[in-house]
């Protein structure tokens, strides 16, 4: 009974990390082009980008056009790392939606790439504009190696299924 019930949920999960994937995959995408224009702006339209950074500059506005850049690379970077862990953790539910055990080496894998771009998201939520607080630091750090350590965990589930399943 249990295991329809962890099949049902794990798979609705899975629907619903796929619509949030979409959304975030196509907010990386228009970011990414927004960088694309303002850069090319910047060489091919010099008079044109000018113009309009002294519009920007009169409207009370004084980043450079280095800190702007900065901060929409750190800002892709973070929606980036959050597409990857959620399609990551979509993944995951969509292994175990259909049935499959969740002690594999494939779901610990998951796991640990999961933890491993929070860190990264962490890294660039500190680097960018947004200035990242250390507690907020601190807890993503401790929230990466808490699920390090559930990665270790499975990988000790998947070798005692794989023990269970020898000596059947």
């Amino acid at each position: 009974m249990k295991e329809k019930a962890l099949k049902r949920y794990a798979h609705f999960i899975s629907i619903l990390l796929n619509i949030v994937c979409i959304v975030f995959g196509v907010l990386s995408v228009s970011l990414f082009a927004g960088i694309v224009v303002i850069v090319c702006a910047r060489l091919f339209l010099p008079e044109m980008f000018r113009q309009a950074w002294k519009t920007a500059v009169k409207a009370g506005q004084t980043l450079s056009f280095g800190q702007c850049a900065f901060f929409f690379i750190c800002c892709l970077g973070m929606l980036i790392c959050i597409f990857l862990a959620l399609y990551n953790a979509k993944r995951l539910f969509g292994c175990i939606g259909k049935g499959n055990s969740p002690f594999t080496a494939e779901t610990a894998s998951q796991i640990r790439k999961i933890a491993l771009y929070v860190l990264v998201f962490a890294v660039f939520s500190a680097f960018s504009v947004f200035k990242m607080a250390f507690s907020q630091f601190f807890m993503s750090g401790l929230f990466a190696l808490v699920l390090f350590c559930i990665s270790l965990i499975f990988d000790y589930g998947c070798e005692l299924q794989q023990e269970v399943d020898e000596t059947l």
